[in-house]
């Protein structure tokens, strides 16, 4: 019998979803190759034009946006002289150069712009044009399916759930008897208060119950189980359209970079996939599994009726790597897109090491200091970390595992004590429960990057303007430095409505940042 997605005064997830991988999802599919060319274009040194570059014309846009519906009446020729309002230098080769949003400008002419881009190729972009499925270089999904690295277990996935809603269950009876929500912190980290900035500390019996919890935790805590892992394999996130359509994208992304890693995609359990999107998933090597109940029942029950607290949000990404069949897993949020084959992680020299892998984020570290005396460490971090990908052999830190999804659990206390209120939620608990376990992970050291547009900004007398990146998707690294993950992490995200024409058109990538330096050591241990 095929499991439904539940009515929730919204139209069913077969009919909004299912009817549309053979159009929208893969069409959005190939406006996502195709922006990879733009990423191409951005870091490729190659990139630079080496030859003349003439001009065609100044192209005038409505909207404020570069790239907006043309203002056909006011375009320009070369020589014309520019000072005020949106467009672009419209060049030969298909190349655009001084991409403007309203208002007034230093004055210029696309002639002498466009003759610029011999000695500053990074100044170039190539003019927005149809979508096509026509890539050189690229896998074709529909002809790899018989090199796909497919487990042999895909089709007892019944009695998997099985045994992984009985070590779910071994997890929360940990949670219950070491106790939950037995530490209040000493308030909200907010951007106006932060009881952490106005120097309050927790009371030293505090410190020490929490401590106690934590540890009481990883002793009720199931072992390693032997034979309940195998192999490796890359596990994500999904659920309803939000998480659905960038998780599909992710998928055939991950297939046209070469990647034959099977997948294990989680849904929890009031948003689980129709028989018909298990099949066109199944296609491309994605076995899909429902989340166990991350519902937390009190213990011991009160005098009337059981009561349950929701676990569920952040705690599924973790619950999902917990109970991932792989043995060896890069977890992935269902809107980070490889763009190279990320099987070569596995391969490095931090993971062999360590057996984790885990990123920068953008922020300093802003944990507060009980944190340290609360899982007992000798030093902290400098930096944040970003949780969109994580690399993991679940046999080498099971511990560090486990004591993340009580962190989890537990964020009433903990989220308010990794940081403030600068990107609150699971991302920091993964590298603290591997500290607090006296285990090790190797953070890469290419500093996190940004992808976004360039928008020109002026006053309200449009007398000054300046230019001002806007970023919207995160850039992360391999081991070598090498663009390897886009992290769609600001909205607007992957949407279904992808354009037939590019009359007008605000490209999403147009500007790329390198990180700055890393302020911490590359590897804790």
């Amino acid at each position: 019998m095929s499991r439904q997605f539940p009515r929730r005064g919204r139209p069913a997830f077969t009919s909004r979803l299912i009817a549309l991988p053979i159009f929208s999802l893969l069409a959005l599919v190939c406006y996502t190759w195709a922006a990879r060319r733009v990423i191409n274009q951005l870091t490729a040194s190659e990139a630079k034009p080496q030859e003349t570059v003439g001009c065609v014309a100044w192209r005038k846009t409505h909207s404020c946006s570069p790239f907006g519906e043309r203002d056909w009446a006011w375009d320009r020729d070369c020589d014309t002289w520019i000072s005020m309002g949106s467009g672009y230098c419209e060049c030969s080769r298909n190349l655009t150069t001084k991409r403007l949003s309203c208002g007034r400008h230093t004055p210029f002419n696309c002639a002498a712009e466009c003759g610029e881009l011999r000695d500053n190729g990074e100044a170039a972009l190539t003019l927005p044009h149809n979508v096509s499925c026509v890539y050189s270089g690229a896998v074709d999904v529909r002809t790899m399916q018989d090199s796909l690295s497919l487990p042999e277990w895909r089709g007892n996935t019944k009695n998997m759930d099985a045994q992984a809603a009985v070590l779910w269950g071994q997890v929360m009876t940990a949670v219950q008897l070491s106790g939950y929500n037995l530490v209040p912190p000493p308030g909200a980290r907010g951007a106006s208060r932060d009881w952490v900035r106005d120097g309050v500390r927790m009371q030293r019996e505090d410190i020490m119950r929490a401590q106690t919890q934590w540890r009481t935790f990883l002793r009720e805590s199931p072992a390693y189980p032997v034979e309940g892992f195998i192999g490796r394999g890359i596990v994500i996130l999904a659920g309803g359209l939000t998480y659905m359509v960038p998780a599909w994208v992710n998928i055939h992304m991950l297939r046209r970079t070469g990647c034959t890693l099977p997948v294990e995609m989680f849904f929890p359990g009031k948003e689980l996939p129709t028989a018909a999107l298990e099949a066109a998933l199944s296609e491309v090597g994605v076995v899909c599994r429902p989340l166990p109940n991350l519902q937390l029942q009190d213990f011991p029950p009160s005098n009337a009726t059981d009561t349950e607290t929701d676990l569920s949000g952040f705690t599924m990404k973790v619950a999902a790597l917990i109970l991932s069949r792989f043995q060896e897993v890069l977890f992935l949020d269902s809107d980070n897109v490889a763009i190279e084959d990320p099987e070569i992680l596995f391969s490095s020299a931090g993971y062999k090491q360590t057996g984790a892998l885990l990123w920068p984020d953008y922020w300093h570290s802003s944990a507060a200091p009980d944190l340290q005396l609360i899982l007992d460490v000798p030093s902290m971090a400098d930096n944040t970390f970003e949780s969109g990908q994580m690399v993991f052999d679940k046999k080498r830190v099971w511990e560090g595992l486990l004591l993340a999804a009580f962190f989890n659990m537990q964020s009433n206390l903990y989220y308010e004590l990794f940081s403030n209120f600068m990107g609150k939620g699971d991302k920091e608990s993964f590298a603290h429960a591997l500290r607090a376990a006296r285990l090790h992970y190797h953070l890469l050291e290419t500093p996190v990057g940004s992808l976004g547009i360039s928008k020109t900004l002026c006053s309200r007398d449009q007398r000054s303007c300046w230019q001002e990146f806007a970023g919207n998707t995160m850039t992360q690294h391999d081991t070598d430095g090498k663009l390897m993950f886009l992290h769609t992490n600001l909205s607007p995200k992957w949407s279904l409505e992808v354009p037939a024409e590019f009359a007008y058109y605000n490209r999403r990538w147009q500007s790329l940042i390198r990180g700055w330096a890393l302020r911490s050591k590359c590897l804790w241990g």
